[in-house]
């Protein structure tokens, strides 16, 4: 064996060492934190889910009543498919005994500043006994209109902007309050899958999100001294079809249609990132939600680096 090949291989047991040694440390992070968790949890802190009329929504929702939090879920229209969706979901997880929290419906449409004033009012009527605010607001209203630049109307950019922007910072001034009382997290999505990657047909929706990451990274440091936390959160591996995507099941009637629509069609390491979110008493002011690099992933990408190499 030649030192070339000798140095090759060592660097490649190296490698594989410090992947296992990453899949260790992570195990071990994730069972201490689930525990951790558990415990931090039993207070039942309320959080608000601005558009749970999304797939988005919708999954965060549920994840965070499991998790033991009170959600108060914001919905266009509170008799809507989504609200029975909801509804259904949630009868049927504590039926199964995995609702620890509880979810509380509430109509909530973040383009308007009367809706908006109105949800700050449902919230504090129905926040319990002994808390005076929100632990987090996840905001997670957008919208995406995907076209050539071209070819597509200025109303659709429009509107693109303000459910992505304007709302947002509609959204921001109105709950400041509630997130002021508990040194809360306010929690707004960031960048997409067209907005680090192909972003042909997304122009104007990926301006949308950078200009929501650039909005958030300002509000940061304006309420600082407020003790409020501003996160940003990317998912650079979701398109924004999924995120948004709503929540209409085929077909309408009977309970049966709510409780078997789908709510796995986000990937698990994204919603366990947003419970890091939410739960670590170490806040980061960004968080890029990927897949865990696993044994495979790496050696799929290790083939593919070396067939570049070989053309």
């Amino acid at each position: 064996m030649d030192d070339q090949t000798a140095l090759v291989l060592a660097l490649q047991l190296t490698a594989l060492c410090c992947i296992a040694g990453s899949l260790l440390l992570y195990l071990v992070w994730k069972v201490r934190r689930s525990s951790s968790s558990d415990r931090g949890l039993s207070g039942g802190k309320s959080v608000l889910v601005t558009a749970a009329g999304s797939q988005l929504g919708l999954e965060v929702v549920l994840r965070l009543a499991q998790l033991g939090f009170r959600v108060f879920a914001g919905l266009h229209e509170p008799d809507g498919s989504p609200a029975k969706v909801l509804k259904a979901k949630v009868k049927q997880m504590e039926a199964e005994g995995k609702a620890h929290g509880a979810v509380v419906l509430m109509p909530l449409d973040c383009t308007r500043e009367d809706s908006l004033h109105e949800a700050v009012d449902h919230v504090r009527r129905h926040l319990p006994a002994g808390q005076n605010g929100l632990w987090a607001v996840v905001n997670t209203a957008g919208y995406a209109c995907k076209g050539r630049l071209e070819a597509q109307e200025s109303a659709a950019w429009e509107l693109m902007f303000r459910v992505n922007v304007v709302a947002t910072l509609r959204t921001a001034r109105a709950l400041l309050p509630l997130l002021r009382v508990t040194q809360g997290r306010l929690v707004t999505l960031g960048l997409t899958g067209e907005c680090c990657a192909d972003g042909s047909g997304a122009v104007a929706y990926s301006a949308a999100r950078h200009a929501v990451a650039g909005c958030s990274s300002a509000l940061r440091q304006e309420i600082q001294p407020t003790g409020v936390s501003v996160i940003v959160v990317d998912a650079p591996k979701i398109r924004a079809e999924t995120l948004y995507r709503p929540v209409r099941p085929k077909q309408e009637g009977g309970v049966e249609a709510y409780t078997s629509y789908r709510t796995d069609l986000l990937p698990e390491y994204f919603l366990s990132g947003l419970e890091e979110v939410l739960l670590s008493n170490q806040i980061k002011e960004r968080y890029e939600l990927r897949p865990p690099v696993t044994m495979s992933s790496f050696l799929q990408q290790r083939r593919k680096s070396n067939s570049h190499s070989t053309v």
